[in-house]
């Protein structure tokens, strides 16, 4: 078997001063709980409730409790519970999204544990929509081959998901909830993860939250672009603390951009999900004319990245900022019903969403790479698990397929908890209870950022959204890593380490990783396109791109 080739050209770079972790001071106050788990979107929140109900769990989230970015999805969970589907069909449409870099096992794990995971939503209280039979209603969005995307309240499937697990987790007192928390960084002993350095509050001094395992479900990196459907929170703290702490990471070059999010001028971007167009939505160029049938043989069900760069491609022929999606020629009472929440948004804004053409851009949405995870959530370093969008398990390959968000949470979180629960090697159950518990405040909010931590945050982010979108290439990706790392100097002479402060530096590690990982894959492969490498590579199909995890620089290979 080769070795994979370690990679030690030049090009952008991550800044040494950024790498360096926060290490616990002997006299921070310090509580023990059976786990820490950073995050609480559906991974999170799905982990922390598979377990015993006697558990005890500190469960990290950064705003208040049901503020993540599951919340904001609209699509819907895609799991194969219809007639005339089955796990074989779910797999063979991820696998063909992926563009030959999904892990086959991963995906096979995922598409079966999707029944079940249902079974256990409805069992924990998700209300999901229903045909007039009482059957569960089931949509169909891009590059599915079968309607098998579930939906609730028409539009706010994450909404509803959050709202029930929240609702568990609320009745389970062994759950200590931390709202408004900041996890600053790991912290390790022995060669293993014992806990985690955190600030409890908007004005608390660090804490030390120790445990036999700490889970990072802190969610994605859309705030590492200027314009993003995701939350403020989304800023890859989990990506940055893992990079900190010498834990291998992969696939950071893969960031996919959802084609419509809605582009008004001085407005906020606003997610229009991709089941409009499941339901029959055109896109249309300036002239009004449709474009994707000449893109792709689904047109409009085309995969994310491909009907993303068209859209892109047509923005630039238009010399416009946006394309037209267009719902005239659809049934105006079924679509505003179908979409509720989508169309009091367009209502608001004094658009309706039936027979407006609305216009719409890409924008950063959903991260593909993370800490390298098993299915069961374990990274490289002991004692230390990752699920959800934190982590990178080879489910979505190079682009992931819509809807397969929610499902890889919520089926992975799940697979952590059991395998957590039935593992001797944490010591769950073993008497380590809370000695010290902690309570962090329930309100208020955090304080505004310092004005120069602001700017220099403004400046990754554009650099970000002008040279590693959706499309790149060499000579803008190397401006991305010297500006990166002009705000890394910035940041580092900086004088104190509040939360403001750490989450920049966290912010411009994380970005000067995207950018090291673009510009060394030199090929184009779903969401990461090189206009200077137009093609795929066919020697990097199944080639993984890691860096850390004890290797000196980057290279190419497996997740296992």
């Amino acid at each position: 078997m080769n070795t994979p080739p370690i990679l030690t050209a030049g090009g952008p770079g991550i800044p040494a001063s950024l790498l360096r972790p926060t290490l616990p001071d002997p006299a921070q106050p310090r509580a023990r709980y059976d786990a820490v788990v950073v995050g609480a979107g559906v991974a999170g929140l799905a982990f922390a409730l598979r377990l015993p109900e006697g558990t005890r769990i500190a469960l990290l989230t950064k705003g208040a409790l049901g503020e993540s970015n599951t919340r904001y999805a609209q699509g819907g969970l895609a799991a194969a519970v219809g007639p005339d589907d089955d796990p074989a069909l779910h797999e063979a449409d991820t696998l063909a999204a992926g563009a030959g870099l999904c892990d086959a096992d991963a995906v096979r794990r995922l598409v079966e544990g999707g029944p079940a995971a249902v079974e256990w939503l409805l069992a924990m209280g998700t209300r999901f929509d229903r045909d007039p039979d009482g059957t569960l209603a089931l949509g169909r969005e891009a590059a599915h081959g079968r309607r098998r995307v579930l939906h609730a309240g028409g539009d706010a499937t994450g909404a509803e998901i959050e709202r029930a697990l929240v609702a568990k987790v609320r009745e389970r007192p062994a759950i200590t909830v931390l709202e408004r928390a900041y996890a600053v960084d790991l912290v390790q002993d022995g060669g293993r993860c014992t806990g985690l350095v955190a600030e409890l509050g908007a004005a608390s001094e660090p804490v030390v939250l120790r445990a036999p395992v700490v889970v990072l479900a802190a969610g994605g990196a859309g705030q590492l672009w200027a314009t993003t459907s995701n939350p403020l929170g989304a800023t890859a703290d989990g990506l940055a603390m893992a990079l900190r702490a010498g834990v291998a990471v992969a696939d950071l070059e893969f960031a996919q951009f959802h084609p419509t999010v809605l582009r008004l001028p001085d407005d906020e971007p606003f997610l229009v999900s991709e089941a409009v167009r499941g339901e029959g939505a055109f896109l249309r160029d300036a002239d009004g004319e449709r474009f994707m049938p000449a893109a792709h043989p689904l047109a409009e069900l085309a995969p994310r990245d491909v009907v993303a760069r068209a859209i892109q491609r047509q923005m630039g022929l238009d010399g416009a900022d946006h394309v037209a999606l267009d719902l005239a020629h659809l049934d105006p009472d079924a679509m505003r019903a179908r979409f509720p929440t989508i169309a009091a948004a367009l209502r608001r804004r004094g658009l309706d969403l039936a027979t407006d053409r609305i216009p719409v851009a890409p924008a950063a949405h959903y991260f593909m790479g993370g800490v390298v995870a098993s299915p069961e959530g374990r990274t490289s370093l002991p004692g230390l698990l990752a699920i959800g969008e934190a982590a990178c398990t080879g489910v979505h390959g190079a682009n992931r397929l819509a809807s397969n968000s929610l499902l890889e949470g919520l089926v992975f979180g799940m697979a952590a908890a059991d395998a957590f629960e039935g593992s001797r090697v944490w010591g769950l159950g073993s008497g380590d209870g809370v000695v010290e518990p902690w309570s962090a405040p329930k309100s208020g909010t955090l304080p505004p950022n310092p004005s120069a931590a602001v700017a220099l945050r403004s400046r990754v982010q554009r650099a970000m959204s002008r040279h590693v979108a959706v499309v790149r290439d060499a000579a803008g990706l190397a401006a991305a890593g010297a500006e990166i790392a002009a705000v890394a100097a910035a940041a580092a002479a900086m004088p104190g380490d509040g939360r403001a402060v750490h989450g920049l530096r966290s912010m411009a590690l994380a970005a000067s990783a995207v950018v090291a990982a673009a510009y060394r894959r030199e090929e184009s492969r779903g969401g990461h396109f090189r206009l200077d490498f137009p093609d795929s590579d066919p020697a990097l199909g199944g080639r993984h791109l890691l860096f850390g995890g004890g290797e000196d620089g980057w290279r190419y290979g497996g997740l296992g």
